[in-house]
């Protein structure tokens, strides 16, 4: 009887053990926001340049692929990290910033505290938001005329690299180019691209997968000699596989008129070099702007071991406007930065680079922060 009455305590509080714990299969929906209304739309605009089936980073496409990584977006998200974009807001308004809005980062982090609901179908989960393009293609729309680069073969899981090509542009005579762009043979492979003029190494065009093209202001054009030799540069990444990589620069001519000349002009700061062990070294240089213009574009050289630069411009009346800001910008994924409208600045003007280098705490690294830059036309009565 003993024996019997303990085996049936035991069961007794078996079951109740059982039937005291909660077990869940899904964490818990606290949040009316949802995948298919609130979070893919952002995704969309702002990811979904890298973040695709056969691009550069692993696929945020559809609710499938992005419920795995909801807890990592919302870190990279809130540490500002994703999308990337080195620019610090309050320092020149960017018609290619990718950067997340304070309303699109609150959704971001209320749905993946809410538990990260879908919104749709199990079917529909599998499914890509929107059309999404698996192929390369000129973003910008087909160019007037192009140019490949020499084939190219990328390893598979090779580490990060740069490939420096020449390439002649297809024009037998003088020619007003009004907007470059590149295309890139293979997008899971090429992290950006530099085009430079070979006669005088100055930068002409930078392309990211959230920045693929340049446009000049009506009038405007970089007028490139007959067979123009230009260097390009391209920054590769191994995939899962071997890639052999052939892309393209675009150029349009167009239609547009008028006979202004955008330049393309550069300028450095002294060499800096930081010692292993120290913290962080500054350096600082100046160019005199030569003329009235506007300032259409900058990109800074990448360099490793750059965690600040600041450009601003001293104006004759002894006002400062600041112009850019990186805070730990990316040698890896060196953006340009494309003003929603051109910056006027008189003749006289002083524009100034301080750059912040750091060491990597083990050998000697030597910098010379380098600012290039597109000027178009204006006149003087802007100011």
């Amino acid at each position: 009887t003993g024996g019997l009455l303990g085996r049936s305590a035991a069961l007794l509080l078996g079951t109740l053990a059982l039937t005291t714990r909660t077990v869940e299969t899904h964490p818990r929906i606290s949040t009316t926001l949802v995948w298919n209304k609130d979070i893919a739309p952002i995704l969309q605009r702002k990811c979904f340049t890298c973040h695709t089936p056969f691009n550069i980073a692993f696929s945020l496409a559809s609710y499938a692929d992005a419920r795995p990584w909801a807890a990592a977006i919302r870190e990279e998200a809130l540490e500002r990290h994703m999308p990337i974009w080195a620019a610090a807001p309050g320092y020149g308004r960017f018609a290619n910033d990718p950067s997340l809005t304070q309303n699109e980062l609150d959704l971001i982090v209320a749905w993946a505290d809410g538990g990260a609901p879908s919104g749709q179908t199990l079917d529909e989960d599998q499914l890509p938001f929107g059309p999404v393009a698996v192929e390369a293609m000129w973003d910008a729309g087909a160019p007037s005329a192009t140019a490949t680069l020499a084939a190219h073969q990328v390893d598979a899981g090779a580490s990060p690299v740069v490939h420096r090509t020449q390439i002649t542009a297809p024009f037998t005579a003088p020619t007003r180019v009004h907007g470059l762009a590149f295309r890139p043979g293979n997008r899971r492979v090429v992290r950006y691209a530099t085009v430079r003029d070979a006669r005088t190494n100055r930068w002409l065009f930078t392309w990211t997968p959230w920045s693929t093209a340049v446009h000049f202001p009506e009038s405007s054009a970089l007028v490139l000699p007959a067979r123009a030799a230009l260097v390009v540069e391209v920054g590769y990444i191994g995939a899962e596989s071997a890639v052999t990589d052939e892309s393209q620069v675009g150029f349009y001519t167009g239609a547009a008129g008028g006979t202004g000349v955008v330049n393309a002009d550069s300028f450095a700061a002294p060499a800096v070099t930081v010692a292993p062990g120290a913290a962080q070294a500054r350096t600082r240089g100046e160019w005199n702007w030569p003329e009235t213009s506007a300032l259409q574009a900058l990109w800074i050289d990448p360099a490793e071991g750059v965690t600040s630069v600041q450009v601003s411009a001293y104006l004759p009346d002894g006002s400062v406007r600041p112009l850019l800001w990186l805070r730990e910008p990316s040698a890896r994924w060196p953006s340009p930065y494309v003003y929603d409208d051109p910056v006027p600045l008189p003749r006289g003007a002083r524009l100034r680079v301080t750059a912040y280098v750091a060491s990597d705490g083990t050998t000697p690294r030597t910098v010379a922060p380098e600012v290039h830059l597109l000027r178009v036309p204006t006149t003087a009565s802007t100011f």
